[in-house]
């Protein structure tokens, strides 16, 4: 194992700040409450020379804080990549880093960002200097390929809360008791209706839509018609679309995941500001790609600006090129868009 020492930085000196303050990459300064990103540097070369790498740390003003680094390891043709954190003094901290391995390419900046959905560690009382494993990501060799002459940047935040005593699981179990489904199964006290295209009724609550969506809390302030009339009609969303849409809002899920339409849950999630909504259609979208809507998986993700659902498509059809024979392709009017395909699958 390899000791690596975070240095004291001078505020005297001018420090050379290539990237942004909120990235962690060598030594340059990243104060711990403000960090966003890892980047990892010649990440494509790295994974064909399996090793321990370091990434960089944060501070605390001038002082060193945490410190990042990783390891590569290929096995088969699965390429892994675990994430490591050591602690300068006897600390309890969490820390939160991307959630799974799906992600989104930046060709202008060669940069790949991982996803910034993330997972929360907790760490009591960790001794002086722990080296500490955090979570390992896999990728495909397809997923290398798009890494080749990029630099990869992974979420990273560091939770700060008054309390350290309670444990996450309590504050999951908490959350999980907010499920308000009870109500929308039987609205006892609803104030507000919602009508869908096709004439289904919903009896709804206005504080629980306005608290998960910008859009319907300017829709149910006082002046507007539909605040007045408490009645709205969508008239382009179907009734099971909005029984889905509103499914998630009372319980922060779709629990019939099979038959749900997420393509049409994504169009909903965008026009209505829904980001819990949003992140579960693109999930699910891209866990069911196929031969058969791969295309229009694309087509929704660019019309969606959905860069991570986009590029989970484009990786699918590269593996499965007999698509690009299917009448859809034939039928993609965006120029934009086929550029972009034909320059990922020159790749």
């Amino acid at each position: 194992m390899y000791e690596q020492h975070l240095p004291v930085l001078d505020p005297h000196v001018n420090q050379v700040n290539i990237t942004p303050p909120d990235v962690v990459n060598g030594h340059r300064p990243c104060q711990t409450r403000e960090v966003k990103w890892l980047r990892l540097d010649k990440i494509y070369q790295k994974f064909y020379r399996p090793n321990f790498y370091d990434i960089g740390g944060t501070y605390m003003q001038d002082v060193p804080d945490y410190w990042f680094s990783f390891k590569t390891e290929q096995v088969g043709t699965i390429f892994l990549l675990h994430i490591f954190i050591r602690n300068q003094g006897v600390t309890s901290f969490n820390v939160a880093l991307s959630c799974g391995n799906k992600f989104k390419v930046d060709r202008k900046a060669e940069t790949v960002y991982l996803q910034h959905y993330l997972k929360e560690f907790q760490f009591r009382q960790l001794g002086e200097m722990s080296h500490t494993y955090l979570t390992t990501y896999d990728f495909s060799e397809l997923d290398i390929q798009c890494l080749k002459n990029r630099k990869l940047h992974i979420a990273v935040s560091f939770p700060f809360t008054e309390s350290t005593d309670i444990s996450l699981e309590v504050i999951n179990s908490i959350k999980l008791k907010h499920d308000c489904s009870a109500l929308f199964a039987e609205p006892i006290g609803s104030d507000f209706v919602i009508e869908s295209a096709d004439g289904v009724k919903f009896q709804i609550h206005r504080v629980i839509l306005a608290s998960h969506s910008e859009v319907f809390k300017a829709m149910l302030k006082g002046d507007t018609a539909e605040s007045q009339n408490s009645y709205v009609k969508l008239i382009d969303v179907s009734g099971e679309d909005l029984r889905y849409m509103l499914e998630y809002i009372y319980s922060g899920t779709v629990i019939d995941l099979e038959n749900a339409n997420f393509g049409n849950l994504l169009m909903l999630a965008d026009r209505f500001n829904l980001k819990g909504l949003w992140e579960l259609s693109e999930y699910a979208l891209s866990e069911h790609l196929s031969p058969d809507n791969a295309l229009d998986i694309l087509i929704i993700a660019d019309m969606h600006e959905s860069d991570f659902l986009k590029t989970e498509a484009l990786k699918f059809i590269k593996e499965n090129k007999e698509i690009l024979s299917s009448s859809t392709f034939e039928e993609i009017t965006n120029h934009d868009l086929l550029k972009q395909l034909c320059c990922f699958l020159s790749e």
